[in-house]
């Protein structure tokens, strides 16, 4: 099922052009192998396409066999094998499914979900790689705080400008995954905090330095809030913006894969 905002895009895409559209998913694997179970890629009847499932060749025989599920309008299946047994490739089985326009594309419903969202406090120039990060992911991203500078924060998907720090106490936060809390201001962020903890968002993380970090824990009882991580981000050297939105991306996706 889709959790990327980047196939969503590609099917409203397609829809407005008129085209037909073939998902190809993984739906077996054995031995080691590039995309896994669940793994997709769409192509569209101008042979454009969105996902990568493998080698060169095994990309060409998708979109070959795409263009064959087009015309005969059947949902088709191949296997990859690779041809040299010692290569240390794995065998994958791939599931071929075309939509047409003309029946409004009918049963991709069946695919999709909604993407992986997360929730941005703060909207300074030190968000931006962050965002820039989150998009490659294609991540749905929302940035929320008091008086949004969108020169920084334009390439984010929705905006949510609050006129009073206490107004985020009565959201709805259940709708995203998410949250990371980078606004920088001890007045706001405590605020912030209380909201996300009543919520069931899955991952919370918070900038700032360990000792305030180990404060914050313990003022709020989070030793055990197994979804609170402060400060942000794994562990991986680097101190410029990009490494930093790099760290706190690798631990978004380390927890959305129950690695942590």
């Amino acid at each position: 099922m889709f959790t990327n905002k980047d196939y969503l895009k590609f099917i409203e895409e397609s829809k407005d052009k008129k085209l037909d559209i073939v998902i190809t998913s993984v739906v077996e694997t054995k031995g080691s192998t590039y995309a896994k179970v669940g793994n997709m890629m769409l192509v569209n009847s101008q042979n454009e396409f969105t996902g990568v499932l493998g080698s060169k060749y095994l990309q060409n025989k998708i979109l070959e066999s795409s263009k064959e599920a087009m015309i005969s309008k059947k949902t088709l299946y191949f296997e990859s094998i690779p041809a040299d047994e010692s290569s240390g490739h794995g065998n994958s089985k791939f599931k071929i499914e075309p939509f047409f326009y003309e029946n409004n594309y009918n049963n991709i419903s069946e695919y999709i979900k909604r993407p992986y969202s997360i929730l941005i406090f703060g909207s300074g120039a030190h968000v931006t790689s962050l965002i820039s990060m989150a998009n490659l992911m294609a991540w749905e991203t929302t940035i929320i705080d008091i008086k949004i500078n969108k020169n920084y924060v334009n390439e984010a998907d929705n905006f949510i400008e609050i006129q009073n720090i206490e107004d985020i106490l009565s959201m709805d936060l259940n709708l995203y995954n998410a949250a990371i809390i980078l606004s920088h201001n001890p007045k706001t962020d405590n605020t912030y905090l209380k909201a996300l903890i009543n919520s069931n968002i899955e991952y919370i993380g918070m900038m700032g330095n360990k000792k305030n970090m180990k404060r914050i824990t313990e003022e709020f009882n989070l030793n055990n809030d197994k979804r609170f991580y402060a400060p942000i981000g794994l562990d991986i050297g680097g101190n410029t913006h990009q490494a930093i939105a790099l760290s706190i991306c690798a631990q978004i996706e380390a927890k959305k894969n129950g690695k942590i």
